[in-house]
């Protein structure tokens, strides 16, 4: 009987608990050690794997929050409404996951509250953080429904739920607000350093590229989340919502490639596209990945009518924006600053705590709140179901 009772033993929960086992020993580091002994951080890169990856890439895939949130309750488009909370609680952990990344970057976590209080009105990192600690309380609310909804007491549970539905509205408007503003604020923050961005990322449009990418991005990580709680989670959606996602972030590749083609050409940053250096190759890596061969994969009925097409098809939009915001991070600044960074092995472990905890997180939400209808174990339908009843391939 105890061994029921026991996990079972999986390749993937050995993984997790070496991560979790490795970074719990790198976030000692860090607080014990201090930045020079658990980092490679200097007064030249002094933004590295933290803030490329914590910061630029945890909000920008959080996008689809206020994008499908706004979409339903502002837009009406009550389609998309089984995929919300999907996207919400996404949303929430990737934000939760910015704020904890904020303590390995800055230290001293029992001062986090000092932002709120002691206001640097010139400086834009204080924008980025009023706009993430506002944006991460209004996910919260936009989420507890799920949690309310646990409550025992029936009258309890339907009077706050009550409160809630008249506020949701409200509530939303003031996420897309905020959110459009920090995708926003994040691309803006690299206009400070004029001559230290090299060309190819440095333009005066980049607070409109980050934007442009990030609901794309955003909207790839649901498509992900989605696809990967039908395959391991027992969920099931409509698959028709998630051919409409893929034809939405083809659309907005391409206002992207068109927009950023424009600005390298407007912007000089043409000239540097087909130099042989590094930065020239890592520019094409990302605009591959992100943009062009995605937007070209889309544009087949096969690649979006098939889940496993468009799960890998979106796979790559998420790999090339994390590549994107690395680049901004510290590729394109290596060369200005003559110095070549390597994040140590404990920036990589915190960075892969996070991202665990992110994932376990969301494993046990979606086993225990009701985020997304699941198949009952009784019966084993397929999970992938078109609009017209009939079963799409796998």
């Amino acid at each position: 009987m105890m061994t029921e009772k026991l996990p079972r033993i999986s390749i993937w929960r050995v993984l997790t608990l070496l991560i979790f086992i490795a970074g719990a020993y790198a976030t000692y580091l860090r607080f014990a050690a201090g930045l020079h002994g658990s980092s490679n951080l200097s007064d030249g890169m002094p933004w590295g794997m933290w803030v490329g990856f914590g910061t630029l890439c945890g909000v920008g895939l959080s996008a689809g929050a206020f994008a499908l949130s706004g979409a339903v309750y502002v837009l009406g488009m009550e389609r998309y409404r089984p995929i919300v909370r999907t996207a919400v609680l996404l949303g929430f952990l990737g934000y939760c996951s910015v704020c904890v990344g904020y303590f390995y970057e800055l230290g001293l976590p029992w001062r986090c509250w000092h932002i709120l209080i002691y206001w640097n009105h010139n400086s834009m990192l204080f924008d980025v953080a009023l706009c993430v600690a506002t944006y991460t309380t209004v996910l919260t609310l936009e989420f507890c429904p799920a949690l309310i909804e646990k409550i025992p007491w029936r009258k309890t549970r339907e009077l706050v739920l009550h409160w809630h539905h008249r506020v949701t509205v409200g509530v939303v408007m003031a996420g897309v607000l905020l959110s459009s503003m920090h995708q926003s604020f994040l691309g803006g923050l690299f206009l400070i350093a004029p001559g230290k961005l090299y060309p190819l990322w440095y333009t005066h449009n980049i607070h409109a590229l980050f934007f442009l990418s990030a609901i794309a991005g955003g909207l790839a990580m649901t498509v992900i989340a989605l696809h990967l709680s039908m395959r391991s989670l027992d969920a099931r959606i409509d698959y028709s919502i998630l051919r409409e996602l893929g034809r939405v972030i083809s659309l907005l590749l391409l206002v992207y490639v068109i927009f950023r083609g424009l600005d390298l050409i407007h912007t000089g940053g043409a000239r540097y596209l087909f130099l042989p250096v590094r930065e020239t190759a890592f520019f094409w890596l990302e605009v591959s990945l992100l943009a062009i061969i995605p937007l070209i994969l889309l544009q087949f009925n096969k690649i979006v009518n098939t889940p496993m097409y468009l799960y890998w098809t979106c796979c790559m939009v998420v790999a090339g924006f994390v590549v994107n915001r690395l680049n901004v991070c510290i590729t394109a600044f290596e060369r200005s600053m003559n110095t070549l960074y390597t994040p140590k092995w404990s920036e990589l472990a915190t960075t892969l705590l996070m991202i665990a905890g992110c994932v376990v997180a969301f494993r046990y939400a979606v086993l225990y709140l009701d985020i997304m209808p699941r198949i009952k174990r009784v019966m084993k339908p397929e999970r992938w179901l078109s609009d017209n009843g009939a079963v799409a391939r796998a």
